[in-house]
Formats: structure tokens, C-alpha cells, sequence
């Protein structure tokens, strides 16, 4: 199969998620005082941190895609899984936003994400198998320590989210921003470097 129409498959998708988070924002009711915004804050808060996390998920994909050669059936399809998961932020972003102390929706906020994050080991794990035998498959190995560090966070930061939201259920919005921190900080060194095939 064709990498770039992946690509673009892909990116038409993302973007259309983006969009769906950007219409739900809420219209703060009242012109005259900031209190009308601040009311809105879960939602604000909530939105930043899907769109922040939606943005490093992209980075992350574009990276993968780069380092990749031949895209197999089988990866199309690990490749449909993670763009359903992130097709469930925006549901999630907009019921967490409503009820922010309630544990189910900050459960199934902070679930999205775990599903997220499987998916992607998935196909990053797919694409490795599928494209180790070419140059630059070797950075899609979950066997270097970076990603071995950064495998050992997401799990830890799953243990607290399970355990945390059940006691205070904000700890899904929490944990959920130090994951996106972790992706954002955990970018391979030359992901700003590749060349335009």
C-alpha cells in the first residue's frame, strides 16, 4: 500500500477530529463579566489538554510514517484502530468537561487515552516487524532505553490514573497531562530532522 495515501487518509481524519473539539467549545453566557468564562473552565482546560495531546499523537504518527517503507494490510488496520481511539476524544473531552469531579467520565477521559496509547504500540510494533529489514526501521525497536524509559512511565502513569481517579477524580485530567507531557518530551532526537521522501 501506498504510504502517502495513508498520510493523507490519516491526516484528513485528524483534522476532522480536531474540528469536531473545536465546535463543541461552549459560548460563555454573558458579555459583561469574566466570571461567564471562568464557569466554562473545565471545558477550556479539558479542550487544551486533548488538543496538546492530539498534536504530539500526530508528531509521533509522522515519525513513524517516516520511518517507514512498505505499509502492510495489517498495519493499515493497527493504523484504523489508533485513528478510532483518538476519534473518541472529542466525546470524552466534552463529557469530562461537564461533570470534572465525577468518576465515570473522568474514567473514560483517561481510558481514551490508554486505548490511544495501546494502539499506537501496536502499530509502531507492526511497522517495526513489517519494515526491519530496511535502513531506519531499527529507530521503530521498542529495545533502545528511551523507549524502554518511556514504556515504564506509561505504565506507572496507568497504575496512578486507575488507582487516583477512584479517590479524586480530577486525577484523570492530571495524569492524562503528564502522559502528554511525557510524548511531547519523549520525541526522538532526529524526529525534527527527516527528509521529505
Amino acid at each position: 500500500m501506498k504510504k502517502n495515501r495513508v498520510e493523507a487518509f490519516t491526516d484528513a481524519i485528524v483534522a476532522i477530529i480536531l474540528t469536531i473539539m473545536v465546535l463543541e467549545i461552549k459560548v460563555p453566557e454573558g458579555t459583561s463579566e469574566f466570571s461567564a468564562l471562568i464557569e466554562k473552565a473545565p471545558y477550556f482546560i479539558a479542550f487544551i489538554i486533548s488538543f496538546i495531546f492530539i498534536c504530539a499523537a500526530w508528531y509521533h504518527h509522522h515519525y513513524l510514517l517516516a520511518k517507514t517503507k512498505w505499509f502492510s494490510r495489517r498495519a493499515f488496520w493497527a493504523n484504523n484502530l489508533w485513528l478510532l481511539t483518538m476519534a473518541l476524544i472529542p466525546l470524552s473531552t466534552a463529557w469530562v468537561s461537564e461533570f470534572p469531579m465525577a468518576r465515570a467520565p473522568e474514567y473514560f477521559y483517561f481510558m481514551v487515552y490508554v486505548l490511544w496509547a495501546a494502539a499506537y504500540y501496536l502499530l509502531n510494533w507492526i511497522l517495526y516487524l513489517d519494515n526491519r529489514q530496511f535502513d531506519g526501521a531499527k529507530e521503530l525497536s521498542f529495545n533502545t532505553v528511551h523507549r524502554k524509559i518511556h514504556q515504564f512511565i506509561d505504565i506507572l502513569l496507568l497504575a496512578v490514573g486507575i488507582i487516583g481517579i477512584y479517590f479524586v477524580p480530577t486525577m484523570g485530567l492530571v495524569v492524562a497531562s503528564l502522559q502528554i507531557i511525557t510524548w511531547v518530551v519523549s520525541s526522538p532526537a532526529d524526529s525534527d530532522k527527516i527528509e521529505v521522501d
